[in-house]
Parts: C-alpha cells; structure tokens; sequence
C-alpha cells in the first residue's frame, strides 16, 4: 500500500494523526456501506428522503474503485416528491456559521441547470450551494467557481467560517465569498439535494449518487486528504497486512 493509500485509511478510521501531520478529526464519516449511519463519533443517523421509494443503495466505480453508494432519486415537481438525504447537526457544531462538509457524489440529469447540492436554510430559501446553467458550482445568490460535470463523481468540500464561504473542486480551490448565506438556520438540518419548497426557485432539482460525507466541527483551512473510505474486508486485511510486516521487520531485526 503506497502512503497516499494509507492516509487514506487511516483518515477513514478517524486517527488524528499521519506521519507527525495532525489531521483535523470529523464529527460525522457517512461512507453508505449499505448504512446511513456515521462510522465515526456519536453522530446520528442520515434521514433518507425517498418519497416515490426509488432511492437505495447500489454498487458504483467512484474513482476507480468499485465501492457501495446512495443513489437518490425523485422528481422535481411536486417538490415533495424530491430525494436527497438530512442530517441533524444539533451537538455536531458548536456554531451553525462554523464548519466544513466534503460531499463525493455526482449528478446525473439537468444538465446545463440548477441542482441543488446543499441547503441550511430547512428548505424556506432559494439560497444556498448549487451546481449553476453554467454548470460552475455556486453559492447563490453570491457567486460562483469552476466547471462541474455531470455523470462523473466529484469531491467538493464547502467551509463556513462566520461570514466567509469557500469551496473547492477535486482539492482545487474555487472561491472565497463573504456571505451569511450558508449559515445552518435554527432547525439545525443540513439538506443534500432537496430544493426549497417555497418561494421562487422551486424545482432546482437532480437525482445522483453519492459516496461520501465528511462533517467538521471547524472551517478547515483546505481540504483534508483524499478519502478513501475501505470495505471491512480491507480493513481486515489491512491490519494482517500490517501485522505480518511488523514481524517481517521484527525476524529481520
């Protein structure tokens, strides 16, 4: 295993620490394994929005690897009828205009259109983090970055930081924006997918999948390390891996 790899593990695990380089820890580790469950902290569980009941899990190449992920799936009209996925962020974050989301997913219609990628605002507002008709990721009302695709999986990662919003790409920064816009609201839900329900704006809505969330209880100064979240089965055989090179070195010693 190379090191980037077994960053990436150990990112997974939640260990803090690689090769003497802290390495802020999440709150929440959503690697949809057939769950909706955190895999790390005492987070609670992701609330599916699956209205028509077409939203599950399947099997996807994300990245080169064939892994499990969510597929969510809806209409954009009636917005009832959307899919996406919610989560309580009350006691994951100290402050609601204080945190970092890393989101691995892709769209997969309406190209060319809004999608809304996440709402904080219990979905009252036409605000929030989108996929643009430019097809650049955008916080509207405020502004935009660069070129997302649809049909392939991206690693977009969002901070909040008490007035200023950044976001990037792939580990490519995008944009620095001041704006409150992305402040989580009272309700304390973060909404992935779901489009407003009232006011203008309504409908801004794609189906996708998604293969990863990581949450943060602090605005990140970049991205983390590329997360690569494994099956059990390679943890499994990671730590025999592990132990057989450790006595390797040991009968070598």
């Amino acid at each position: 295993m190379n090191r980037i790899s077994l960053c990436s593990v150990v990112l997974g695990l939640g260990i803090t620490s690689v090769a003497g380089n802290a390495i802020a820890s999440p709150v929440a580790v959503y690697s949809f394994n057939n769950t909706l469950s955190s895999s790390v902290g005492v987070a609670p569980d992701l609330t599916a929005v699956n209205p028509l009941g077409t939203s599950g899990f399947g099997t996807d190449v994300v990245f080169g690897n064939s892994q499990t992920v969510y597929n969510f799936s809806g209409t954009n009209f009636p917005t009832s009828d959307q899919g996406g996925l919610s989560l309580s962020t009350a006691g994951l974050l100290t402050s609601n205009s204080v945190y970092s989301v890393e989101m691995i997913f892709k769209f997969t219609q309406r190209e060319g259109e809004w999608r809304r990628i996440l709402d904080v605002q219990n979905r009252q507002s036409d605000n929030g983090f989108y996929v643009d008709p430019s097809n650049n990721l955008n916080v509207f009302p405020i502004g935009g970055g660069s070129t997302f695709t649809n049909d392939v999986y991206h690693d977009v990662f969002l901070v909040d930081n008490n007035g200023v919003v950044k976001f990037y790409l792939d580990g490519s920064a995008q944009a620095s924006l001041n704006t409150n816009v992305m402040d989580v609201d009272p309700s304390n839900l973060m909404n992935f997918f779901l489009d407003n329900v009232i006011a203008g704006g309504q409908g801004e809505y794609s189906n996708g999948s998604i293969a990863l969330i990581r949450l943060y209880n602090e605005a990140l100064g970049a991205p983390p390390p590329p997360a690569t979240v494994p099956e059990p089965a390679t943890l499994a055989l990671l730590g025999i891996g592990l132990a057989g090179l450790a006595a390797s070195r040991r009968r070598k010693q």
